[in-house]
């Protein structure tokens, strides 16, 4: 029984080859040249070039072909006619519907952002019959050869062109945008069908000249059409592009969109994360999650004991998840400018002291992720904080999807203040630099007062605007002062942890100055914020800003020496402040709330702990005449808190070599202004009036507030908080002659530029 349907099997397949034989030779003899012979037509050949579009100018040829892909010896050549890419052939007549388009010229570099520095040249092959709108792109081009031979070899065009596509797709992991043909794609389109186009250019493009890419894609050309594959050597090329290319999609996206934009269209591009296949299992977008989607944890915050211990977490994902980015190279860290001192200048942070032999340590655990359960073991803190650690989850291109916080314990006691090491080498070279950058940032905000007084008569209130440079740069100053800060206090918490309380109070200085002049602005109190500068910081709230530098003033009041301030006295007398620089800034904070009862008791404290007396000091300004009645900062025995100057001054605005942050004279007339508004005026007036015979001044009489203005204007007492004054009394608009939004200074134009989380203040 087998035997017979095996020979009638063969007897049927025998008739069925020789009637496909008849049929071939019937076809391949009714030509010369072997060709099917087929009427004329004419066709109307337009379309688009696209990398990103080929510019206007950039020339096209099309040949027509017979069904093998001969060419017939007709050429017709057109430009492209703007920078989008399109093109017109006009109506041409052809021997058959096939021909090849070859496109030459500069292209929109969708990588760069920019027009390319060299040319390119792209093909497709094409059945006008079916289409006569067809695009040239990367994905025509990867087809030509690929096509070409698998006509060669007996195929039809249309079985050809199927193959090719879904071959050449499939090797990105695209094989489900084989329906439509890839001379119809476009980049403008805004389907998935243009931002799989978009991210397979991209990706061939990306860290490639034009002569690179040219070279690159012939050979991928050449393997392709062998093949429908690429080799091996080929693959782990694509898999190091896709590590280059995956923080610069986002970029791409809107480089385009811009491009477009120029252009007058407005176009929409999908989340091309989702069309690269980043784990090569030949599905794009598994990898990522979509909108709405998200990743839960049955706990992300643990608390730690010193002792440190075992704890295992849950996680419900959508997609696989990691302890690391599994492709690229991983987040860039941000690096600040170039004056900013980095660790490797904390080799001596502490004079006499072996930073090694009193390390103080960091969290130290391991973690794994298996059957997506996460497991965390933790050793044992030694440490003299409590110490935070984030372990974040990602997911295959290294977005973070989840993150856990871990805190620990501390486990070691606090080093008393009168042991607190001095400042090494190192250490005082970047309280130098900190200082340099403190005193910069106050002398421009000191203009700044000075224009507010002489605005009535000058009005010169109208030169603060945005692109103001004393508003830039003491925007810019007190902000790179505190990144010196915040490396300083990161190393030292890392070791000894005693500066907490001397950073603190330092950071109180341009912090409370930018809260005056600005109102809520960027607090960035850890080294850890700074990691998050390139993306944009918003503004914090005033509430948050006072209550903070409020509490942390508290503390210093409580931990630190009882002594006179000794700020010229080197790096060492600038950096360890004492307890009466904590208390006249926490009082300035509460007088800045309208809480003077809160306030009096600090300056009081100043007042009266005889390490300062009043003299005889009318401008703070060094004295150059040895018998003028001017006592130089130098020696004035009411300085309390000053900067060393050694630039030069200007001639129109008052800038002394020696610059007086906190003066006797300040703390009495704030001391004046909180029993003025606690009804004791008598008391009030004599504390002005200690001021003024100490200077020899005559002051008229009349309402206290007025008196204590006067003598802040004649002693040149712009430190930061005159302004605050004026302000705190209602006095500011009526003084300076000013409306009320410029109660507020502008934040700088480079600021608003760089950070585009911040708003600009009202006015502006």
């Amino acid at each position: 029984m087998k035997k017979v349907m095996f020979e009638k099997t063969s007897k049927n397949v025998f008739l069925l080859n020789s009637l496909l034989f008849l049929c071939i030779s019937s076809v391949s003899c009714s030509s010369d040249e072997g060709g099917e012979e087929l009427p004329p037509a004419s066709y109307n050949v337009s379309g688009k070039v696209e990398k990103g579009p080929f510019v206007s100018g950039s020339t096209i040829t099309v040949q027509p072909m017979n069904e093998r892909l001969q060419v017939t010896g007709e050429m017709y050549s057109t430009t492209i006619n703007d920078d989008l890419g399109n093109f017109t052939l006009g109506s041409k007549e052809f021997q058959s519907p096939y021909a090849e388009l070859m496109a030459t010229g500069y292209f929109f570099n969708e990588v760069e952002g920019a027009l390319s520095d060299g040319t390119l040249t792209l093909r497709a092959l094409a059945d006008l019959s079916d289409k006569q709108t067809v695009n040239v792109n990367v994905l025509t081009h990867l087809k030509y050869t690929r096509m070409r031979n698998l006509i060669s070899s007996g195929s039809s065009f249309e079985s050809a062109n199927r193959q090719a596509q879904e071959e050449l797709l499939r090797q990105f992991g695209l094989e489900k945008y084989t329906s439509k043909d890839a001379s119809q794609f476009s980049i403008i389109a805004g389907t998935g069908e243009s931002a799989a186009l978009i991210a397979i250019s991209s990706l061939l493009l990306v860290d490639r000249s034009e002569a690179a890419l040219t070279e690159y894609l012939a050979k991928l050309s050449e393997e392709f059409g062998r093949t429908g594959t690429f080799s091996e050597a080929t693959r782990s090329q694509i898999r190091k592009d896709k590590g280059k290319i995956v923080g610069e999609l986002a970029d791409i996206k809107e480089n385009i969109v811009e491009r477009y934009s120029s252009l007058g269209i407005d176009v929409s591009v999908k989340d091309l994360v989702s069309f690269v296949d980043w784990n090569d299992n030949g599905i794009v977008g598994d990898e990522v999650m979509k909108e709405g989607e998200e990743v839960r944890l049955d706990c992300a915050e643990i608390s730690v004991p010193n002792e440190g211990g075992t704890y295992t977490i849950q996680i419900n994902s959508p997609v696989p998840v990691y302890l690391e980015q599994q492709i690229g190279d991983g987040d860039l860290e941000f690096v600040g400018p170039s004056d900013i001192v980095t660790e490797e200048k904390f080799v001596d942070l502490y004079d006499k002291y072996d930073p090694s032999a009193f390390r103080d340590g960091e969290i130290n655990l391991t973690k794994s992720i298996e059957n997506n359960t996460l497991k965390i073991v933790v050793s044992p803190l030694t440490s003299k904080r409590e110490k935070k650690k984030s372990v974040s989850i990602y997911d295959y291109i290294g977005n973070v999807v989840a993150t856990v916080t871990l805190t620990q314990e501390a486990g070691v006691v606090k080093i008393p203040v009168e042991d607190v090491p001095l400042l090494g080498h190192e250490g005082k070279y970047i309280v130098g630099n900190l200082a340099d950058h403190l005193l910069s940032g106050m002398q421009s905000y000191s203009v700044l007062e000075q224009y507010y007084w002489n605005n009535k008569e000058a009005n010169t209130v109208a030169n603060i605007t945005p692109e103001n440079r004393y508003v830039e740069n003491a925007w810019e100053r007190f902000y790179s002062a505190n990144t010196q800060l915040l490396l300083l206090k990161r190393m030292d918490e890392g070791m000894l942890n005693v500066y907490s309380d001397f950073c603190n109070v330092l950071s109180a200085f341009w912090y409370s100055t930018l809260l005056y002049g600005w109102g809520g602005v960027p607090y960035l109190t850890d080294y850890s914020q700074l990691d998050n500068a390139m993306s944009g910081v918003p503004r914090t709230s005033e509430r948050f800003i006072l209550a903070d530098m409020q509490e942390k003033l508290l503390s210093a009041v409580e931990n630190l020496e009882e002594k006179k301030n000794e700020s010229l006295e080197g790096a060492d007398g600038f950096f360890f402040v004492s307890k009466d620089v904590a208390r006249v800034l926490l009082a300035n904070l509460y007088m800045y709330e309208g809480r003077y009862d809160e306030a009096m008791p600090l300056l009081r404290s100043v007042m009266d702990n005889g390490f300062y007396r009043l003299d005889a000091s009318t401008n703070f300004a060094p004295s150059i005449d040895l018998e003028s009645s001017y006592v130089s900062v130098e020696n004035s025995t009411e300085v309390i808190f000053a900067l060393q100057n050694e630039r030069a001054t200007r001639a129109t605005i008052v800038s002394p070599q020696v610059t007086p942050y906190i003066t006797l004279s300040d703390v009495y007339l704030s001391l004046a202004e909180c029993c003025y508004h606690a009804g004791r005026a008598s008391e009030a007036n004599s504390l002005v009036e200690a001021v003024a015979q100490a200077k020899s001044l005559v002051l008229a009489e009349g309402d206290v507030l007025f008196r204590i203005k006067e003598l802040r204007e004649h002693l040149l007492l712009y430190s930061g908080t005159y302004f605050a004054f004026l302000k705190r009394n209602g006095l500011a608009q009526d003084v300076c002659g000013i409306e009320n939004n410029r109660l507020l200074l502008p934040i700088p134009s480079s600021e608003m530029r760089f950070n585009m989380m911040l708003t600009q203040n009202p006015g502006y």
